[in-house]
């Protein structure tokens, strides 16, 4: 029976330094400030910077058995406890090289924030693509980014209190899972390769139906290409933050480099290859309407491209053409949110109140009626 003891330390790769007994070293990043079952048949505790065992049961020489269970803890435990520290004090920010941001994994949406010819860039993670695909309802409220905008919150971007109205502030959102080239393999429903990218919204339109023209990838090269370079730019929040949120300068961010300008500040394309203003939408004075039942200052929608279409893809459709998913909508105090279906106006949701309370009164007469002839 052999006790486990590893150090937690930055930046080692973990697949060379995983072992089935001795000291064992482990990837992470600071100090996890927290105690508790490492996990079920492995009592023990996580101690400042440490990782501590007593092995209950002997451990095979499957190191991949080992070191997949493992990793689940440093996340587990980073996300529970280090994650709410951090949050008090604002964005903190990994030394650079670092790996393993809990809050991040491939296949999440980042929506990011840039401002022609300003210093700073934000990129907040929304959680999985899979998620936004999936959903049939409303999803109010996902996050507040307000200080993050500002600069209110420690660390956060300085785009000033009415950040939306400045017309040289720009958002977009973008996600991949890989870039694998396979024509077979499909992770929670998606291909390899299958982007989920924004499109500035035109109009208000319809809740539920897009109003921006889908996107249109003209060959399997360019998937590659727009795959790898989300990549590039999402990477940063994997290696740069323990947080959802990054707040760093234009000089290291990638976002700049992935989605360009004109000489007068328009966008022009994104990943080298989604051209015509690119992923990117703008603001600027008023605001952009109400939508879903909400003031919306900026609308994107959000499409979904498949590179192939193997057995198993979820909602199979035309490869390397944009599949309209729904639309995020962010309003004046920062509130961001997801809109797939109509919300009803407050005259008709009237309307449904009085029909049912007269529906309802109804049944209660007849119910008295047949009570009193029973009698």
């Amino acid at each position: 029976m052999l006790p486990v003891r590893g150090e937690i330390r930055e930046s080692q790769p973990i697949e060379h330094r995983v072992q089935t007994h001795g000291a064992t070293t482990f990837p992470a990043r600071g100090r996890v400030p927290a105690t508790g079952n490492l996990f079920r048949g492995f009592p023990g505790r996580i101690a400042l910077g440490q990782v501590w065992g007593r092995g209950s049961d002997r451990f095979s020489k499957n190191t991949a058995t080992y070191h997949t269970m493992k990793i689940n803890v440093l996340k587990t435990a980073f996300n529970k406890a280090a994650l709410a520290a951090l949050a008090l004090i604002g964005f903190a920010a990994a030394p650079a090289g670092a790996q393993n941001n809990p809050n991040y994994a491939p296949g999440d949406i980042l929506l990011f924030f840039q401002q022609f010819g300003g210093t700073q860039t934000v990129m907040v993670n929304l959680g999985a693509a899979t998620t936004y695909r999936d959903a049939t309802a409303n999803l109010l409220n996902i996050v507040n980014i307000s200080g993050a905008l500002t600069g209110a919150t420690p660390g956060g971007a300085a785009f000033g209190a009415t950040w939306y109205d400045d017309p040289t502030l720009f958002w977009g959102l973008a996600g991949v899972f890989n870039n694998s080239t396979s024509s077979t393999t499909v992770t929670n429903g998606d291909p390899g390769r299958t982007l989920y990218v924004s499109r500035n919204r035109n109009l208000v339109g319809t809740e539920g139906t897009a109003s921006s023209t889908p996107w249109s990838v003209g060959s399997n090269t360019d998937m590659t290409t727009v795959a790898n370079g989300i990549i590039g730019q999402n990477n940063r929040m994997e290696t740069q933050s323990v947080t959802a949120i990054l707040v760093e300068p234009t000089s290291t961010s990638n976002i700049d480099q992935q989605n360009l300008f004109n000489i007068s500040g328009t966008p022009t394309n994104s990943f080298s290859v989604l051209a015509s203003g690119g992923v990117q939408g703008d603001f600027g004075a008023g605001s952009f309407g109400s939508f879903g039942g909400l003031t919306a200052e900026g609308a994107l929608d959000l499409y979904r491209i498949l590179a192939v279409n193997p057995s198993g893809t979820v909602e199979t459709g035309t490869v390397r053409a944009g599949q309209f998913q729904g639309t995020f909508v962010i309003e004046q105090d920062g509130d961001l949110s997801y809109i797939v279906t109509p919300v009803p106006e407050p005259a008709t949701m009237v309307a449904g109140l009085a029909l049912g309370a007269v529906a309802t009164l109804t049944r209660r007469r007849r119910r008295g009626q047949t009570a009193a002839n029973a009698a």
